[in-house]
């Protein structure tokens, strides 16, 4: 009796088994073919360094621990950081944290815009492929990445590392690769897993995550037969190389097209022997222009089969396709001197209309750390939207997701900013330790209130604070501009300088006198970085929009120099304000017009 119970049950639960696959694999089928909508979210410029990495040339060196799993750990420098324009280790933290925040919201198609790893170091790769092979494994999620400038550095496979990771007491040490000149004379830890891979090497550890034909992707295909193109010496036909390109088209979902572009360009110096490469990181697609010929074409016939076909395309790649500055560029080019403030970065005006004339409605791109939407017209009656997504590792940091309407062929763009990230704060002890040993030996040091902030935001916000006085000023702005921001002064004593205090309204002038200059500064780059997103109040931003047009209508005498700096300055200040497309807003994706 109790025999056949045991095998009634045993048969019992065999069959719901077999109707639950059943029902779950009908109800697979009857969404991929009769979905409405497809979200896909974008996580641009992730610079993930594993922090957890074992190292084999440590035995004489105290690594800091995990308090929980006392784990070693492999920890960049606050000091490191506060000089970059990224961090390095708390990014680890975050990328989990969202890949969670994606699954609670069943979000299960993600984008990676290039820069995913810190400068594609084997390390970091294969700590990118195990963490997305869970999340592929565990929640059904599929990821597609595309190669940013940070991965790889360079085309091939060269020697690197770091000076800058931390002992257990603060102390900085460098790791590098054994073929770096410092391993070769035995000067620093050195371990293969530092050296800078080349495409061969990324392409093949991130097979599965878009390098690859996935066997439920209806369709895949690739611009270059074999992922490879010849580049030869315009001086020399005869001489040639055979270079790399990771684009591709897939078909995740029926109806459904991915196209990621593989935006970097490393131009052979043909001068130099051995052959080294120049890096596209500060023209981004004005090189690709004439570097690539091939791949515009592959885009251009890519948007017409989607439109014959019926298919709901867009497009993302490390690189923007628009302006990021709305459109203040002019100002600014006025203030900032010939290569600096990224402006070489800004698509021309030529490039931007030949992208825009491959008939692209809609493209995602990485690389600035900023939040922004552009907007370009095309010569075929189209415009193409260039959306900027956040880097995890920076202010703002942030994340889009794009829901796809099939039927109406809409795209709607939501931004999801990261304020609140558990452990963003777990390594704050250890840059104490780094702050103490650095101020026990005169060394110079960082501004340890950054390690007060009270969330990731905060954090974020201060290290923005902290590149602001230890590169940007230092790197980007007239040296004279700088002085003046320096002296302690206050936005109303510029009206003092310029002779028009009498024209100014007494409410304008009374906000003025209690913003400093390096608040206005802060709030400049707060601005730049976050656009709608920014933490600056509404009363802040209509500030600096009227000021902007006070001067604008005023007599004020702007003779010096600074006083014509200030004045373009508040005028861009003013555009950053104004823009109302970059947080959340609706694309007609067969004309690229905002709904």
């Amino acid at each position: 009796m109790i025999r056949v119970k045991v095998l009634w049950l045993a048969l019992w639960i065999g069959l719901c088994i077999t109707c639950k696959v059943s029902a779950i694999e009908y109800f697979e089928v009857k969404s991929a073919s009769q979905m409405e909508t497809v979200k896909v979210a974008f996580l641009a410029d992730i610079h993930l360094h594993d922090i957890f990495a074992n190292l084999h040339d440590v035995d004489n060196i105290e690594l800091p621990k995990d308090v929980t799993s006392k784990q070693p750990l492999l920890v960049r420098s606050m000091l490191a950081q506060l000089h970059s324009t990224r961090l390095f280790n708390e990014n680890y933290f975050v990328f989990l944290h969202v890949l969670d925040e994606l699954a609670e919201k069943k979000i299960k198609l993600v984008a990676l815009p290039g820069d995913f790893t810190d400068d594609g170091q084997p390390i970091n790769v294969r700590a990118l492929a195990r963490i997305l092979g869970h999340y592929e494994k565990k929640y059904g999620m599929r990821f597609f990445a595309i190669p940013g400038n940070h991965d790889p550095v360079k085309p091939f496979t060269t020697p690197a590392g770091k000076a800058d990771f931390l002992t257990a007491q603060g102390k900085e040490f460098g790791v590098y690769s054994y073929q770096h000149e410092k391993c070769m004379a035995k000067l620093e830890v050195c371990d293969d897993g530092l050296k800078n891979w080349g495409y061969a090497e990324i392409l093949s550890t991130l097979n599965d995550f878009g390098f690859s034909k996935h066997k439920s992707d209806v369709l895949y295909e690739t611009p270059y037969k074999n992922r490879e193109f010849i580049w030869c010496d315009p001086n020399d036909v005869n001489h040639c190389i055979t270079m790399p390109d990771a684009s591709y088209l897939v078909e995740p979902i029926k109806g459904v097209w991915l196209m990621a572009i593989d935006a970097n360009v490393y131009a052979p110096q043909w001068h130099q022997l051995p052959l080294t490469f120049k890096g596209s990181s500060g023209a981004g697609y004005n090189a690709l222009i004439d570097a690539k010929p091939l791949l515009l074409k592959w885009i251009k016939t890519v948007v017409k089969r989607a439109k014959t076909q019926n298919k709901t395309l867009v497009a993302f790649s490390h690189f923007p396709m628009g302006e990021f500055y709305d459109n203040a560029n002019d100002e600014l080019h006025k203030v900032f001197s010939r290569g600096h403030f990224s402006l070489p970065r800004v698509p021309t005006p030529r490039t931007a209309k030949i992208l825009a004339d491959t008939g692209l409605t809609l493209h995602f791109a990485g690389h600035m750390h900023l939040n922004d939407t552009a907007l370009i017209t095309s010569n075929q009656h189209s415009q193409l939207v260039n959306v900027q997504v956040p880097s995890l590792a920076a202010y703002k940091a942030a994340y889009k997701v794009v829901e796809l309407n099939l039927a109406k062929q809409t795209a709607l763009i939501s931004t999801h900013t990261l304020d609140d990230v558990p452990g963003f704060n777990d390594l704050f002890s250890l840059y104490e330790k780094e702050w103490q040993y650095r101020n026990l030996h005169n060394l110079s040091n960082f501004d340890r209130t950054i390690l007060n902030s009270k969330s990731y935001g905060d954090f974020t916000k201060q290290h923005l604070f902290g590149l602001i006085k230890q590169r940007f000023l230092k790197r980007d702005w007239p040296k004279n501009l700088v002085a003046w921001l320096n002296d302690n002064h206050h936005l109303a004593d510029w009206f003092t300088n310029m002779h028009c205090l009498n024209e100014a309204p007494p409410n304008l002038l009374s906000q003025l006198e209690v913003v400093s200059t390096k608040e206005w500064l802060q709030d400049f780059y707060l601005l730049r970085n976050g656009d709608v997103t920014a933490d600056i109040t509404a009363k802040k931003r209509i500030t600096y929009q009227q000021l902007n047009t006070f001067l604008a209508q005023s007599t004020c005498k702007t003779d010096t120099q600074i006083q014509q700096y200030l004045a373009l300055l508040i005028k861009v200040m003013a555009k950053f304000s104004q823009h109302t497309q970059g947080e959340n807003f609706r694309v007609d994706l067969k004309t690229g017009k905002i709904i």
